[in-house]
């Protein structure tokens, strides 16, 4: 394993959550947070065919919320947000009992879009972690 990832995804408890191979005995603390990366195929340069690095398949983003000696269990802490949605309402007036034209009237709102925690994407056992 490479000195750039430090760990390794042990067990996806679910799609926010997931289990790495590092603890207290590795200087893990709660609230530490790590970038989960799956490792994708090898890059090769068109023109020299060098092989250049692996492909790094970013998860996702996720932070520590319990420690034990030899594993650590991290939630996604990131949050997504739907997008606002304008509402427009138009009311327009016809003549009325006087015969005067009525007024026309237009309302315009934004409800702000909901947050939602992200999930992790395509996350796997043997996916590397780095600490952030």
């Amino acid at each position: 394993m490479s000195v750039r990832y430090v760990g390794k995804v042990s067990q996806v408890r679910d799609e926010f959550t997931v289990v790495i191979n590092m603890g207290s005995e590795k200087g893990v603390v709660e609230g530490d947070k790590f970038l989960i990366i799956g490792l994708g195929e090898e890059i090769v340069d068109p023109d020299t065919q060098e092989a250049l690095e692996q492909l790094e398949i970013v998860r996702g983003k996720a932070s520590v919320i319990n420690v034990q000696n030899k594993i650590s269990t991290l939630k996604s802490y990131e949050y997504e947000k739907s997008s606002d949605v304008k509402e427009i309402t138009k009311v327009t007036g016809g003549y009325g009992m006087s015969g005067i034209l009525g007024q026309n009237t237009v309302t315009e709102s934004i409800k702000p879009g909901t947050s939602y925690l992200k999930e992790l994407e395509g996350v796997q056992v043997g996916d590397c972690v780095i600490k952030l």
